[in-house]
């Protein structure tokens, strides 16, 4: 192997390593920085970089930054930028035993076509591996099948652009992780089917999900199947403003089907639940969020759903708020506002599903 070069204080450059090529200086700076009893971080150049060769395996401790301090963004010829362009099946996998204590910043990660993952999915969420304590940080994942399909316990994505994938872009379960809760962070795609979802939560416990703004174009913007307690969504966006009656969320933008004790606070919603039946999902979607299964104990306080007296609205007229399904338990509507002339409408299939508070001007009705 060619002379590893000087290890800085901020770790070591990709570029420093021998090899022809991305792929071979990547694997050469991971095989170094894994076999240090302190792994380096692994600084990629200002440039644009091509990685074809993976998937490469996370290790404990492992580091990859790329714009010190900043954000990267999903603009791929504004500015200065780190970008990092992925090919083959995927750049990263998670190691059959798991892997520890990740940090990942100010890279633009692009695929190279949408059938590249940005990690191997994992697709055994009650048993396999689990990713700890990792945060990815300031970055950008364009036109990626997945980002990941993972089991996470104590992680964060925090100030992410994820836009363009072409499938679900976060299938993730596990507990005590923290999603988008600083702001300024943005998802959304135009190749996503109706029968899809944006994030989706298989099982997922004593989890912040923060202000992320969503634009669940097509697809249902988030699934939650299992959990719990203490998943707690505050400020998100579920907002499809500006697109049409084809490309607007088609079903639910928030789609229970099973859990206990979620919060939904401060959230807004707009033009979701177009067309519920081209989700092509039995029973279908009823209202902006659908409720079905066995969930249960389900708080939703201050949420906006928005009408369409200044922004051009497709969902409609008629469409609930919230619908809760039989078998669904103890459903708590606090607080909410329909501003700009919005359906001031609950539903629930029999009676005693739903409770509402502070909600005097609305119609809670069974159906």
């Amino acid at each position: 192997m060619a002379a590893v070069p000087a290890v800085q204080v901020y770790g070591v450059p990709l570029d420093g390593f021998g090899g022809a090529g991305d792929d071979a200086r990547l694997k050469a700076a991971m095989a170094y920085a894994a076999a240090q009893t302190r792994p380096p971080a692994i600084v990629l150049a200002n440039r644009t970089h091509t990685f074809d060769g993976g998937p490469y395996p996370y290790y404990d401790g492992f580091r990859l930054v790329g714009s010190l301090g900043t954000i990267e963004r999903e603009f791929a010829s504004t500015g200065p930028q780190c970008v990092a362009t992925v090919g083959g099946r995927a750049l990263f996998s998670v190691p059959a035993g798991g892997v520890k204590n990740m940090f990942v910043t100010g890279v633009q990660f692009r695929a190279a076509s949408g059938g590249v993952h940005f990690q191997t999915p994992v697709t055994d969420f009650a048993g396999g591996p689990v990713v700890q304590d990792a945060d990815f940080r300031g970055l950008a994942w364009v036109g990626f099948r997945t980002v990941m399909h993972a089991r996470h316990v104590r992680c964060g994505i925090e100030r992410a652009y994820i836009n363009n994938g072409t499938d679900t872009q976060l299938k993730l379960a596990g507990s005590d992780n923290y999603y988008f809760v600083e702001g300024k962070s943005f998802m959304s795609a135009h190749d996503l089917t109706a029968s899809m979802f944006y994030i989706w939560f298989p099982h997922m416990s004593r989890t912040q999900v923060g202000p992320l703004y969503l634009t669940p174009e097509v697809a249902t913007g988030v699934r939650v199947d299992g959990s719990y307690g203490n998943l707690v969504f505050t400020g998100t966006l579920f907002d499809c403003t500006g697109r049409n009656a084809s490309t607007a969320c088609q079903g639910a933008a928030v789609l229970i089907t099973g859990g206990k004790g979620m919060v939904f606070r401060d959230c807004w919603f707009f033009n979701n639940a177009v067309n519920p039946a081209a989700t092509g999902r039995s029973p279908a979607d009823r209202g902006q969020v659908f409720i079905r299964g066995s969930a249960g104990e389900i708080l939703f306080d201050g949420c906006q759903f928005n009408g369409g007296a200044t922004q051009t609205l497709h969902t409609p007229s008629g469409t609930p708020a919230v619908y809760a399904a039989a078998g669904v338990t103890r459903i708590k509507v606090a607080n909410p506002l329909a501003p700009n002339n919005g359906t001031k409408l609950l539903q629930h299939q029999s009676a005693g599903i739903i409770a509402k508070y502070g909600a005097d001007d609305w119609t809670l009705k069974v159906a």
